[in-house]
């Protein structure tokens, strides 16, 4: 089943052209004047375009006169680049149902210019939605969680999915165990096994391997469906039961899964 899940997750994210769970990634930008990096003559402020969406927080913007060999690195100073549309989080004890958020990133006026550049850019994000499975035991009460992944979780709610236990988890902090150092002069990021605070004590207990996500439901069923056909893929001739209660082929369980899944592609 575990080669199943992931077979499934694979090709989720190859037909999505990105990751669907939060992931730390790294561009190198060139501009102002590429198609990437727009400059803005009014106000100064410069966008970055990035590959990946929903971006959920920049991590390091890193600026260096291009013609530098090797690069002469300055840290924009945080707070000075921003999401310009973060995702919508879900604010109360019920799952995100839809993809939101976007890839463009603002920097602040003087930081990039045209008369001072062309400059190279090292971008560092994170994009996606947060997804782990807890690593130990978590006793009822437990403020804390300890879990595979702490990549994004830092602010976001998520769902505990243990079946009739399934319960809402707030994240007010997620501490790596050895934190992803970025490059150049980017420090570190919080990323990888640690372990995550929780706003409100769990409720339930829930065993090491549950899965907590805070991934929208479209694309949990989404990948759930490609899990389905990969487990009856070597069954010939079956049909099996769709949403509506008439009879589906397992072909249509892979149209179905396209469908919930459209909404999360990359557009290039």
């Amino acid at each position: 089943m575990s080669a199943v899940c992931q077979t499934a997750t694979a090709q989720a994210d190859q037909y999505c052209r990105q990751p669907l769970r939060a992931s730390v990634n790294t561009e190198s930008l060139y501009g102002p004047g590429q198609p990437r990096v727009r400059l803005d003559r009014e106000t100064g402020v410069v966008t970055l375009v990035t590959r990946r969406w929903p971006v959920t927080a920049v991590n390091a913007v890193q600026v260096s006169p291009q013609r530098a060999f090797p690069p002469q690195w300055v840290l924009v100073t945080p707070g000075q680049a921003r999401v310009r549309n973060p995702p919508v989080m879900s604010a109360g004890p019920a799952p995100v149902t839809v993809p939101s958020g976007g890839n463009t990133i603002d920097v602040a006026p003087e930081w990039i210019t045209s008369w001072a550049g062309p400059f190279s850019i090292s971008l560092s994000t994170t994009s996606g939605y947060p997804h782990a499975g807890l690593t130990a035991q978590a006793a009822i009460g437990a403020g804390t969680l300890d879990v595979d992944d702490v990549t994004g979780w830092d602010g976001w709610t998520g769902w505990v999915y243990d079946g009739e236990f399934t319960e809402p988890a707030e994240v007010t902090a997620a501490v790596a165990t050895t934190p992803v150092t970025l490059p150049g002069i980017g420090g570190t990021v919080q990323a990888g096994p640690g372990t995550l605070t929780l706003a409100s004590p769990l409720v339930n207990q829930h065993k090491a391997g549950t899965v907590i996500s805070a991934l929208p439901l479209g694309a949990i069923h989404g990948v759930a469906l490609l899990a389905a056909v990969q487990a009856l893929e070597t069954i010939d001739a079956i049909a099996v039961q769709s949403m509506n209660g008439q009879s589906v082929s397992i072909g249509a369980l892979a149209e179905q899964a396209e469908l919930l899944l459209d909404d999360f592609r990359r557009v290039f």
